[in-house]
């Protein structure tokens, strides 16, 4: 019977020069915020953080949320760019009109006037460019009827992504006892937005929005910023509450490394813009991020009994990087895991063990390792011969 092959170690990729001993990666920066994070995009690993599962009051990074429903909705067929939205009495309210004046409150707001029509897309504008309250309250009608139904839908998702730190009460941010979330879930959450909708992700990164005759900034002061040696900050949300002080989710890319810096509890502007520009230069100056293994080529080619053909080729599900420390990617790692023989038929996307990626003995990423092509059963001969050398293995 064969003897089951628990690790085989199939490559080494690089083999590291030993002449001298590796720079110690300096210390994470000491920001000026209560809470913050920061996370590769690809892997979801976390490089720095402080208090970041703490469940605190997110302000208008509440819109991450609202944007990611609204994507969905889109996503799955159900709203469209182009549909027409009513304003509210509801939504005129929370983007500051005030009933019975033609004052307005001081709250973010796109201006969209109370009975007005206003597409879905540029509402979208509205809410992720210039944080309108109103906008966000006119499109969680749009997806739920109301904004309590879409406050659900909300914590559906959230549940989804493992934002175990949050509950949405509202589409906006505005104080509300008990809408809560954290550092760590909004870097969850930003990571999605990224992966998931990379066309949407664009809304992120435009300059100013204009509506009604009046044009807002972006008021991401970092947009078009270069941090580290060549990244550029394109997206995401700011935040700020009188509670939660000062909050700004920034992402910033660099090739194929994209960061996501989540700072929360800042005493001001200048702060979260400090911070989170000093987290991403930190992070893209000391780290690189690599793609090692591609889906349908092989990584490895393995012994198929019982197979027309003797080998077959094994490979990954979905495209494989890895972020390393910067200058240390020849110290990586291929390592199979496989459970023993391969005995066809397989079927193409089998999962038949797994792709374990090591940095000097610790493991950085874990894929499946899957059939790539289908392994049909041999003829009758090839089967009772392999059958044969099994038994005598």
């Amino acid at each position: 019977m064969p003897k089951p092959l628990a690790a085989l170690l199939v490559a080494v990729l690089l083999l590291a020069s030993e002449a001298f001993a590796q720079m110690p990666i300096p210390q994470a920066p000491q920001v000026s915020a209560r809470q913050y994070l920061l996370m590769d995009a690809a892997s979801g690993e976390i490089l720095a953080e402080r208090d970041a599962n703490a469940p605190v009051e997110p302000a208008s990074l509440t819109k991450l949320m609202t944007a990611y429903v609204v994507f969905r909705a889109i996503a799955e067929g159900r709203v469209g760019l182009d549909d027409l939205v009513t304003i509210s009495r509801e939504a005129w309210i929370a983007g500051g009109g005030v009933p019975g004046s033609r004052e307005r409150r001081n709250v973010s707001t796109m201006y969209a006037r109370e009975r007005s029509q206003v597409s879905v897309d540029d509402l979208l504008h509205g809410m992720i460019v210039v944080s309108g309250n109103d906008a966000s309250v006119a499109l969680a009608e749009r997806v739920a009827g109301s904004e309590s139904a879409f406050a659900g839908l909300m914590n559906h998702y959230a549940a989804e992504l493992g934002m175990v730190n949050s509950n949405f009460l509202n589409s906006h941010g505005l104080p509300q006892e008990g809408h809560l979330s954290s550092a760590a879930d909004m870097a969850r959450l930003a990571q999605a937005i990224v992966n998931e909708f990379p066309d949407f992700y664009a809304y992120y990164s435009e300059r100013d929005f204009t509506w009604d005759g009046v044009t807002q900034p972006n008021r991401n002061g970092l947009l078009g910023m270069q941090v580290g040696a060549n990244a550029l900050v394109d997206g995401m949300k700011t935040g700020f509450t009188t509670a939660a002080q000062f909050c700004l989710v920034t992402s910033a890319a660099s090739g194929g490394m994209r960061l996501v810096s989540v700072v929360m509890g800042a005493p001001n502007v200048g702060a979260r813009e400090r911070a989170n520009r000093e987290l991403l230069s930190w992070g893209f100056n000391n780290f690189e991020s690599h793609e090692l293994y591609r889906p349908g080529v092989a990584v490895t080619r393995e012994r198929l009994w019982r197979g027309a053909e003797a080998e077959v080729a094994l490979g990954v599900a979905t495209t494989l990087r890895v972020l390393v420390p910067r200058g240390q990617r020849d110290r990586l790692e291929a390592v199979l895991e496989l459970p023993g023989a391969l005995t066809a038929p397989l079927q193409a996307g089998a999962e038949v063990g797994v792709l374990d990626i090591r940095l000097d003995g610790e493991s950085l990423a874990r894929s499946p390792l899957v059939v790539v092509d289908d392994a049909p059963r041999g003829s009758l001969w090839q089967r009772a011969r392999d059958s044969v050398l099994l038994w005598l293995e």
